[in-house]
């Protein structure tokens, strides 16, 4: 290899590692200080790819500047092991404490609100009575005022099985109520919506008593992207009539709505942020989080808690799937003193998102009861 050559292929390699730094600072810094590291985050796994790649090609050539990406992907070890964790062995159930099972899901207007009937499910809220789950945290949970659809008495019967239930909604539109919904089988002693603003997207948390303690659920939907199906579309025809002109195009349409997203999120996960940090209780947080692993968004909420898909998950894990575009973005997290296993990514293709759950095991307690 000629020195030129060398020369250039160590910048390329500076570039990559850089851009994994600019990743970690667009983890830690709020997008209302600097937004050019929020866009950064969507790029972890291709610069991840690169780094690997340019440790192999600089090891072949027997050249020390493979510890140029080796030492990058050590120190940012943190980022990426919530981008793509490698859990080699299995988490194993602890029967010395108590275990709830919590399934969070994105039910993308309940499954567009079609009746549930035993000769014509709702394949939603066939998926949701199916998984037994003791806690559920719905996101974009939805019932219409028409009686050919998935009403609140419809909701109310089917899911008689949940005797407490925190309901909030956010939207009342086009004859249709779309909010959040947490259901228990165990008593809850308070409900209460996190304080930000938002059209349409909200946060609420319930205090859930599971026996001689007190667990505070946190259920988020938290800024959209505000990419719609057109947007999506107009991408897609990229492949087929591709310009340099119509790419920057689209690209610069679409950093302008999702900067807009990122700025207004930001400030809607400081105070979800806030309302953990000052709970009196163990924290839960789960649900759409509309952003990736390596985001503020996550980094804030996240703080010191757990991310299940983290500790016992695998793979990629998305959880969004629409179109080309393919992102985990819903994430169940929980105090430090639980332990989890079994997380498990459902398969349903109801919604534009996959159902995420876990067992969740708490601290030894006695007389846990769910009525």
């Amino acid at each position: 290899m000629t020195k030129f050559l060398r020369g250039i292929m160590i910048l390329i390699n500076i570039f990559v590692v850089l851009a994994l730094v600019l990743v970690k600072i667009g983890s830690v810094v709020s997008p209302n200080t600097a937004l050019l590291p929020a866009y950064a985050s969507l790029g972890l796994l291709p610069i991840i790819i690169l780094n690997i790649a340019f440790i192999v090609f600089w090891i072949m050539l027997r050249k020390w500047w493979s510890l140029l990406s080796l030492l990058a992907l050590i120190i940012f070890s943190g980022i990426i092991k919530s981008a793509v964790p490698v859990n080699l062995t299995r988490t194993e159930a602890d029967s010395t404490r108590t275990k709830i099972t919590l399934l969070s899901y994105n039910t993308m207007n309940t499954g567009l609100m079609k009746k549930h009937r035993k000769d014509d499910p709702n394949p939603v809220v066939q998926y949701i009575l199916d998984s037994d789950a003791d806690i559920v945290c719905l996101q974009e949970f939805a019932v219409s005022e028409n009686k050919r659809q998935f009403q609140s008495d419809d909701f109310e019967r089917i899911f008689s099985k949940y005797p407490h239930k925190h309901v909030s909604f956010q939207l009342d539109k086009w004859r249709m109520n779309i909010g959040l919904a947490t259901l228990s089988k165990y008593p809850i002693i308070e409900k209460r919506n996190v304080d930000y603003e938002s059209v349409f997207n909200l946060s609420i948390y319930t205090d859930v008593v599971i026996g001689d303690d007190t667990i505070r659920i946190l259920n988020n939907h938290l800024e959209s992207n505000r990419i719609t199906s057109m947007d999506m579309k107009k991408t897609a025809e990229l492949r087929n009539d591709f310009s340099s002109e119509k790419l920057a195009g689209i690209t610069k349409y679409l950093s302008r709505k999702m900067s807009t997203a990122y700025k207004v999120r930001a400030k809607q996960v400081d105070e979800v942020a806030n309302v953990i940090s000052n709970s009196p209780y163990k924290v839960i947080s789960c649900g759409d989080y509309n952003d990736v692993p390596a985001s503020y968004a996550y980094t804030k909420v996240k703080g010191n808690l757990k991310d299940a898909f983290r500790e016992t998950g695998r793979g990629l894990g998305w959880t969004y799937a629409h179109s080309y575009y393919r992102f985990r973005i819903d994430y169940i997290m929980y105090d430090k003193s639980f332990r989890s296993a079994n997380y498990k990514r459902g398969n349903l293709k109801s919604s534009d998102h996959y159902p995420i759950q876990t067992d969740l095991y708490l601290s030894k307690s006695k007389n846990y009861e769910t009525e």
